[in-house]
């Protein structure tokens, strides 16, 4: 099996850690340790420390996977399996997906959602997002003709990467009963859940309405917490549960025993951690309506309703690529083109999670006021409040 090289990390690790400034993360404004501890509880704060550095036990932390299963309806802490986020990818593509197999994917979406089964030889089709007055979406009739007699799995990811696009109840209900109706495995990436900037907006987890359900969720986006590399895996059918830890048993075999209890921590006080993020990609909406707004010739976007980015297109007849390369040369700011994720047309990630944007996109606004002629913007009064309502 060979892979084709992972065009986003690969970007990533050119620019994320030598550039200075960044307008495309995917994640929220991660916490410091000390920041973390200061949840703790007096007993968490003590099992931390007094921690013993052996081995873990492999399908996780029985109270970690106990808390994860809490914030699920109808879920046991038995349906649950600790993994490193991207190995919640590669479990279930490499253990339940053979070459032959028909497989049904969001586009665009992470790359590793569907190259993984594109190298163990699966026809893949690609469920494909459509621009509308209102923003982005995706059209479940299309979805239906999509699935054929042979299709194995369905693989899809709300709130969405890189749109934040989030359907009604209603279409997401539909596209579960297309999985049952076919009984596909529903490969559901619900690593931005809990994100949603308006609650009653929140769809419930597929692993909550379909047995045969896989879902993926973890610590990186909505808790501001990537470098614990704690994820999830969910899933109620104990058949793929077992293919999936014999699997894991070739990766990581177990978690990092820090990471287990400092996601402990995390999940006792979930609420305030996702309220945290939410409370920061709103400021940012209001920050980035006040100023994208302001060169509506250059740039048009679509806010999300959940998760933490967005695709922004530039207006421009320079290419999203030259645009990229430029401004992260001239002014240090990285810029993710949509290319890097395989969809077409001059768009780019925002990204709406870090308390970093305004400086960032303050670097921003001199580069393109010079590169494309514009008349600067004049200062807003000192102490301006910005609207952040969606």
């Amino acid at each position: 099996m060979k892979f084709a090289p992972f065009k986003i990390e690969n970007f990533f690790r050119q620019h994320e850690f030598s550039a200075p400034y960044g307008i495309s993360q995917s994640d929220t404004e991660p916490l410091t340790l000390d920041e973390l501890l200061t949840y703790a509880s007096a007993e968490r704060r003590e099992q931390f420390e007094k921690l013993w550095l052996g081995y873990t036990e492999t399908q996780g932390h029985p109270e970690l996977r106990a808390s994860i299963a809490a914030m699920h309806e109808g879920i046991d802490a038995g349906d649950v399996i600790e993994v490193v986020p991207e190995e919640g990818v590669f479990l279930p593509m490499n253990s339940l997906l053979s070459a032959g197999d028909h497989v049904v994917v969001m586009h665009p979406s992470f790359q590793s959602l569907w190259e993984i089964a594109r190298a163990t030889g699966c026809e893949l089709s690609f469920w494909r997002q459509r621009r509308t007055e209102d923003g982005w979406h995706f059209d479940v009739d299309e979805l239906e003709r999509l699935i054929r007699p042979d299709t194995r799995m369905l693989i899809i990811n709300f709130p969405h990467n890189p749109t934040g696009y989030l359907p009604s109840r209603a279409d997401f209900e539909r596209v579960v009963e297309l999985a049952r109706r076919h009984n596909l495995i529903l490969f559901s990436d619900e690593i931005y859940r809990f994100t949603e900037h308006d609650e009653a907006l929140r769809l419930a987890s597929a692993c909550e309405l379909y047995e045969r359900a896989i879902v993926l969720g973890g610590l990186s986006k909505c808790f501001g917490l990537p470098g614990l590399r704690v994820g999830w895996l969910i899933t109620r059918d104990a058949g793929l549960s077992h293919e999936l830890q014999e699997m894991k048993s070739y990766t990581t075999i177990c978690g990092s025993a820090p990471s287990e209890i400092l996601a402990l921590i995390a999940l006792d006080n979930w609420r305030a951690l996702t309220a945290r993020s939410i409370d920061i990609v709103r400021t940012n909406i209001g920050h980035c309506r006040e100023f994208f707004g302001a060169y509506p010739d250059l740039f048009w976007l679509s806010y999300p309703k959940g998760g933490t980015i967005t695709l922004a297109e530039l207006k421009a007849e320079m290419p999203v690529g030259e645009f990229a390369e430029a401004i992260v040369a001239e002014a240090g700011v990285t810029v993710l083109p949509a290319e890097i994720m395989l969809f077409e047309g001059n768009y780019f990630r925002l990204g709406l999670g870090r308390t970093t944007l305004p400086q960032a996109l303050a670097h921003v606004e001199p580069f393109i006021n010079e590169r494309f002629a514009l008349t600067p913007r004049p200062p807003l009064p000192q102490g301006l409040r910005v609207d952040t309502a969606d």
